[in-house]
């Protein structure tokens, strides 16, 4: 088959995909800074440098049109809905009710927690929900004293599989559909292409649940200390403290046992004797459980922190009056923690992430210094900080910091069930096909508004620019490859290397090209550059485009062979303390699995 010498304007948009998949491919550069140079670089190149074709010259501000695209309304007010979802604590019974069926059937729970994650995936974020899985998990591992690495893997897996059954499941289903309809295809509905996915998502649930545990090593985890932890912390006595002016043993008589290793009082530091007279500002390093110190902090009248001065905000969130929902918690430093190496005083903790840290644990040795706040963390340390729980959440859902499962006075909201009933207003309608998803979203996010299961001021951060900026670019770096003929000429040369195939190998071997581009390089990717590719390839042969599109659809998701290729394995990875072999070995030859019924399913629900 001939294929046809590309233009110069086809050439220079094959360039800018090939940078956009080494671009998005690196860790360093992040995904929006990638997207808005798609977004830059086109638009400008073709106001540089216009083409002309039989319709006149192309608007460069074509290449916008994303923006304005249902996909992104609908997407971005998804994230909303989710944000109000995780801030009003809805999904808290959920973990509660799992870990009590652990207790007496742990496969049973396993395969539970599988299938409620993947179910869960299909509608809601699967960072979130895994972040919010994670802590679980680990808790019940914990307890029950089972290997957490054998149990995260899966969990992380069931999240993506159950991402791909929906139009809305992941952003990059969205890219996909919203690429679609950008190049004149019929819109998808949500559940378009959930009935081949459900059937392979089962057989792959069996794998996850009976196989992939058998082929995880038993791995303690850098969380995995079941001893009760004892914190080294300082109380630092108020000027109205009643024990201002009394020796540190009438402290001892009156509050009981505590372990004080030393009294700094301004720049001096004190020997911590029986008739050590204490004055107001005197801060004793005590040691202690999390709780213990909780209530030497009432009992003392003093302040429990690890710094001199606290960052403003936690400061007014740790002083409200009881009314208010504060947390106790405990985050652990994982090997790929930023804070590996640093201080709380270097990396500005409690400025950064608003939260107070009042004290730190090490596992089986000291810390090596008495200065709390300068001692250098380590894999496997646990922080205990304090922070309002709107606040510890959004962290959470951001996977910014691991909470272990620990938390003390953790209430939920009474919206809870409001904002699960509105977010099945979201999702019913669109379900029926009674209204599209892209209307039923935005009243939803109004209700969850008006309801107060979400403020204003909260919004913002749910809301992703890179998923914004991702969608936008998709979009434009496609319509680029389809005016341009970049798209035409590489789907004639695709057809002239795999010519005389039956069409369903052709599906697979799109679907497997796809998945090793989104394993190795970028899911992203990926979709951006295969759904206008294999459109084309589906005019080039005569038949429908749907079976081929939703090949990139599919071998995008398929992210299980490494841990870069989708961020909730990097989550896992690190809790768990996978290695790249690990991934490899259990994720290929799910990938495998999947994508062959996958090749095989898409011409029976989609025929040529």
């Amino acid at each position: 088959m001939p294929v046809d010498t590309p233009s110069i304007h086809a050439i220079a948009v094959m360039i800018i995909a090939l940078l956009a998949l080494v671009s998005y491919s690196r860790q360093s550069i992040p995904v929006a800074t990638t997207s808005l140079g798609i977004l830059v670089i086109i638009p400008l190149f073709f106001a540089l440098l216009p083409m002309h074709n039989g319709h006149g010259t192309l608007d460069p501000t074509i290449f916008f049109q994303g923006f304005g695209n249902e996909a992104l309304v609908a997407i971005v007010s998804l994230m909303v809905a989710g944000a109000a979802i995780v801030h009003t604590g809805a999904l808290e019974p959920l973990g509660r009710f799992l870990s009590k069926v652990w207790n007496w059937a742990p496969p049973l729970a396993l395969l539970l927690v599988l299938l409620v994650t993947a179910v869960l995936s299909a509608f809601v974020n699967d960072t979130p929900l895994v972040v919010l899985l994670i802590p679980l998990l680990t808790s019940i591992a914990l307890r029950t004293n089972r290997p957490v690495s054998r149990m995260l893997m899966p969990l992380g897996f069931s999240a993506l599989i159950g991402g791909m059954a929906t139009t809305i499941g992941t952003s990059t289903n969205l890219v996909v559909v919203s690429v679609a309809q950008s190049l004149g295809l019929p819109p998808m509905g949500m559940f378009h292409f959930t009935l081949p996915a459900a059937i392979a998502g089962g057989v792959a649930m069996l794998y996850l649940w009976l196989i992939a545990p058998l082929l995880l090593p038993n791995r303690p985890t850098p969380s995995g200390d079941r001893s009760p932890r004892i914190f080294n912390a300082k109380l630092k006595l108020k000027e109205d403290s009643k024990f201002v002016g009394k020796t540190l043993a009438e402290l001892r008589k009156d509050v009981g046992d505590i372990k004080v290793s030393r009294v700094q009082r301004g720049e001096q530091i004190l020997v911590p004797f029986p008739d050590l007279k204490l004055a107001a500002g005197d801060e004793l390093q005590v040691r202690d459980y999390a709780d213990k110190l909780k209530d030497l902090e009432a009992g003392l009248g003093a302040e429990l922190t690890l710094g001199d001065k606290k960052h403003e905000s936690a400061e007014k969130d740790k002083n409200k009056d009881e009314d208010s929902d504060q947390q106790v918690v405990e985050v652990v430093i994982l090997p790929a923690s930023p804070l590996v190496g640093r201080t709380l005083k270097g990396s500005r903790f409690a400025a950064r992430f608003d939260l107070v840290p009042l004290g730190i644990y090490r596992r089986g040795t000291s810390l090596q210094t008495d200065d709390l706040e300068a001692e250098r963390l380590r894999n496997g340390d646990v922080i205990l900080v304090q922070g309002s729980r709107e606040r510890i959440a959004e962290i959470r859902a951001r996977g910014d910091l691991t909470f272990l499962d620990a938390s003390v006075d953790l209430p939920r909201s009474k919206k809870a069930p409001l904002a699960l009933l509105i977010m099945l207003a979201i999702v019913l309608p669109a379900a029926l096909n009674l209204l599209p998803i892209a209307v039923t979203a935005p009243v939803g996010v109004l209700l969850m508004i008006v309801t107060g299961c979400i403020e204003w001021r909260q919004v913002g951060g749910a809301i992703s620019a890179s998923v914004i900026l991702l969608i936008a670019a998709g979009i434009a770096l496609s319509t680029a490859l389809v005016k341009t003929g970049a798209a035409h000429f590489l789907a004639q040369a695709f057809l002239s290397l795999t010519h005389g195939l039956p069409p369903t190998i052709l599906v697979g071997l799109i679907l497997f090209f796809v998945a090793f581009l989104g394993n190795v390089a970028s899911h992203t990717t990926g979709a951006l550059i295969g759904a206008p590719i294999s459109v084309q390839i589906a005019h080039g042969l005569g038949l429908s485009p749907e079976p081929f599109l939703l090949a990139v659809l599919f071998g995008a998701n398929l992210g299980y062979a490494t841990p870069m290729a989708y961020q909730t394995n990097v989550l896992t990875m690190n809790a768990a303390g996978y290695t790249f072999m690990d991934f490899f070995r259990v994720g290929l030859p799910l990938l495998i699995l999947m994508g062959v019924l996958i090749s095989w399913m898409l011409p029976q629900f989609f025929p040529f």
